[in-house]
């Protein structure tokens, strides 16, 4: 008698119910640490430039030099313009935030204490910065820098806050009636513990660099050919990184690296939570 096989049917696919909501969670999650962490490590790498600048003599300097390192004393820049206040001696600075000075550089933040979560920390409600021309001087020469495209890294100048039952100061009170974003509202009320309203406490807080201050500028060079006299035909006016620092190359490099701290620990948070949120989608993969 003749024996006819039958043929093994195929195996049916191993199919993995994967539910969308973590999935999206994941994504998202995969894609903010991934920004974070780049972030982060731009603002480290920068930090890595910078100490590793060589230390330039302005004398030196010539248009098409990149990341040089000039650490001097700033200066008002005689023919600096826009927008800024001109002083007796003609030259000019920008008014600080929130204290009645001129600034060649400033870095404001105005920040609320709110409830987040199952506490409260400060969160920042509006910030800038603006600069004008300045000069940096070594021995005598000049060397101009257009901070436009410049990151600063300034240590705190001044430091106000304000709860509810206070009057903030003069000039604080003149920045709010003059930013819409940053407006006085309605505020709470604190009752130990507890808070009636609105978050009552707000912090303003400004970084500047005033003239005659130290100040560390990392950048590459352009040609100045009106350059002023004691100036040299070259200037600084962009570059990657472009710092301005208002300490040592050191201390401004550190500055930078305790910038990149927070956005790296958030990125590792996020990753986390998306590798723990896309655990069944990849395992179904390697599966």
């Amino acid at each position: 008698m003749l024996l006819r096989s039958t043929p093994a049917a195929p195996s049916a696919p191993i199919q993995t119910a994967i539910d969308p909501l973590p999935t999206l969670i994941g994504v998202a999650a995969l894609l903010v640490g991934l920004a974070f962490l780049a972030h982060g490590g731009r603002g480290s790498l920068d930090a890595v430039r910078i100490a590793r600048a060589a230390a330039t003599d302005p004398r030196s300097l010539h248009a098409g030099d990149r990341r040089v390192r000039i650490t001097g004393r700033a200066e008002r820049a005689s023919d600096a313009h826009g927008g800024s206040a001109v002083d007796e001696d003609g030259s000019e600075t920008l008014p600080a935030p929130f204290t009645d000075e001129g600034c060649l550089c400033c870095a404001y933040d105005v920040s609320e204490y709110r409830s987040q979560g199952k506490g409260r920390s400060w969160v920042s409600i509006d910030s800038g910065e603006a600069g004008v021309p300045f000069r940096v001087v070594v021995d005598g020469v000049g060397v101009r820098v257009d901070p436009a495209a410049a990151d600063f890294a300034f240590g705190v100048d001044e430091d106000v806050e304000v709860a509810a039952d206070e009057t903030p100061p003069e000039r604080v009170r003149r920045f709010t009636d003059a930013v819409e974003a940053v407006d006085e509202s309605e505020t709470g009320w604190e009752l130990g513990p507890l808070t009636v309203g609105n978050d009552p406490k707000r912090r303003y807080r400004q970084r500047v660099l005033r003239p005659s201050d130290d100040v560390t500028v990392v950048g590459d060079a352009t040609a100045f050919p009106d350059a002023p006299v004691g100036e040299v035909k070259a200037r600084i006016d962009g570059g990657s990184p472009f710092v301005v620092g208002d300490a040592s190359a050191r201390r401004t490099a550190l500055r930078l690296v305790g910038r990149s701290a927070v956005p790296v620990v958030l990125g590792l948070v996020s990753l986390t939570v998306a590798a723990f949120a896309l655990s069944p989608v990849l395992g179904a993969v390697v599966g």
